[in-house]
């Protein structure tokens, strides 16, 4: 099967990473080692930084475009894919391998958020005596916070709300999961308190 490399810039899709600041602001040399470092590139020269700007809490906006290889192969069908992209001299990374490792974080991540709203959750039955009977996550949220639950937890790490129906008596948490349909098997659901369905952290 063939392969082709093509050196691209990413200026399409600018890449925008959240940069902790803590030695206050950050330069354009900074982010630009930093982008470089998270991504394990042999060259900063390859990271261009298009503007900088900061946010609140010691964290800044960086904006900038990767010059980067890629190599492509056929598929059965005839059609060109990308499989690979080039981090170093002689160094590839799969494709694959970045999207199963990036499909994992999700999921531990949804399921950490989902544990710390099912700890609320419990937190406002043992002090009210009865589960929050709603039919929408906004609404059970709404409910929990500020005083049971801190930060705002209203989306998995797909960027899709959560499901919750709860009666007094009992409630369902759930995650559509990374193909975000129902029923398809990669669902992550607590009922009561117990995970079951999902993978556990």
């Amino acid at each position: 099967m063939k392969t082709g490399r093509a050196l691209i810039a990413l200026a399409a899709g600018l890449l925008i990473l959240w940069v902790a600041a803590f030695a206050g602001e950050i330069g354009a040399r900074d982010a630009r080692l930093r982008i470089a470092e998270a991504l394990h590139l042999d060259n900063a020269k390859d990271v261009h930084i298009r503007s900088i700007s900061e946010g609140m809490g010691g964290q800044a906006i960086v904006e900038a475009s990767i010059d980067a290889a890629f190599r492509f192969e056929k598929d059965k069908s005839g059609k060109w894919k990308a499989v690979e992209v080039r981090t170093g001299d002689q160094t590839w990374e799969s494709f694959e391998l970045i999207e199963t490792a990036l499909r994992k974080e999700k999921i531990l991540r949804t399921t950490a958020d989902m544990r710390a709203i099912s700890v609320a959750i419990e937190a406002f039955r043992r002090e009210r005596g009865h589960y929050i009977a709603a039919k929408t996550a906004a609404a059970l949220i709404d409910n929990l916070s500020p005083v049971y639950l801190g930060p705002i937890i209203r989306r998995d790490a797909w960027s899709r709300e959560f499901q919750y129906t709860g009666s007094e008596g009992g409630y369902r948490l759930a995650s559509l999961g990374p193909d975000g349909r129902a029923e398809t098997g990669d669902e992550i659901v607590i009922e009561n308190g117990q995970i079951v369905k999902g993978a556990a952290e």
